[in-house]
């Protein structure tokens, strides 16, 4: 039997990388106030050990990952160094200082002068966004997938949509008399709208910044109307799917006959929207694919 190739996963280096990134931009605006207000504020100092230490956790967990698919032997102390080589950064002994600061100086509790860390962090800062870079474009390269999008789980996502909404529509089969006065039938119904809600929101967050949407939160789907990545004419369905999900996680319950009458408006639309979402992904393909 033919060994299956191991693949970069998408999904846990585009995820770590976010963190990374979340940390990093943290850190520089700390260090941007200045070594006299750094070193004469203990919080924002406490603040920025936690943030290197998250920064270089999220490092490591794509290192750990491409060491594994790979097949490179590496340790805490030379993964930063080896992965680096691997996807092309220069500055290999600067990774090596980089690691043992970090193995030196992780235990928060462990006092590490104000100075010292203000010093190491602006003169090797740069080395996290460098590391990410080459990250990306060697994964780029390695899956030939420019825009970084895991097909995994998109697929996965959509089979979950597909699978709860099947069972939505069996219960709502029942009929509104038979649902209201079955506790487990409004259980049911309301587990998998959550479960088909989520799995389409899923697909909007990993896809979200592929169509150039930054900023986001529990508005995602709005925003992609917005952008007209879904047609303009899903804008009241999305609006409901959105208000009704978050009424089924609040702490008002929402009653049986309103919950039957909101999914049999809404079954019908999440699968539309879920491959209006599809076609828009398809053309921005198809427009990368003749960029290059």
């Amino acid at each position: 039997m033919q060994e299956v190739k191991k693949r970069p996963k998408i999904s846990l280096i585009v995820e770590s990388l976010s963190q990374l990134e979340k940390a990093y931009v943290d850190l520089k605006k700390n260090l941007s106030l200045g070594k006299e207000e750094f070193i004469s504020n203990k919080l924002i100092q406490d603040k920025v050990r936690v943030d290197f230490n998250l920064a270089f956790e999220s490092c490591m967990r794509v290192c750990r990952h491409l060491s594994a698919v790979y097949n490179l032997k590496t340790t805490s102390k030379d993964c930063l160094q080896k992965i680096g080589e691997l996807v092309g950064i220069k500055e290999i002994e600067a990774l090596g200082e980089f690691t043992s600061f970090y193995i030196k100086h992780r235990d928060l509790r462990e006092s590490l002068p104000a100075e010292e860390l203000y010093e190491f962090l602006s003169k090797n800062l740069y080395l996290f966004k460098e590391y990410a870079k080459a990250v990306v474009e060697f994964v780029k390269r390695e899956t030939n997938n420019p825009l970084l999008i895991d097909f995994d789980l998109l697929n996965e996502k959509a089979g979950r949509i597909k699978e709860s909404l099947k069972k939505i529509n069996f219960v709502l089969s029942q009929g509104e008399e038979e649902f209201s006065k079955n506790p487990m039938y409004y259980d049911r119904v309301k587990y998998f709208y959550q479960v088909a809600y989520d799995s389409l929101f899923d697909i909007c967050k990993h896809l979200a910044p592929k169509f150039g949407i930054k900023k986001f939160g529990d508005d995602c789907l709005s925003k992609m109307v917005e952008v007209g990545v879904i047609p303009q004419e899903y804008y009241m369905d999305v609006f409901k799917m959105t208000n009704l999900k978050n009424k089924l996680i609040s702490t008002w319950e929402v009653e049986p006959r309103e919950l039957y009458k909101s999914l049999l408006e809404l079954k019908d639309k999440i699968e539309p929207v879920m491959k209006e979402i599809a076609n828009s992904l398809r053309r921005l393909l198809k427009e990368k694919a003749g960029q290059g």
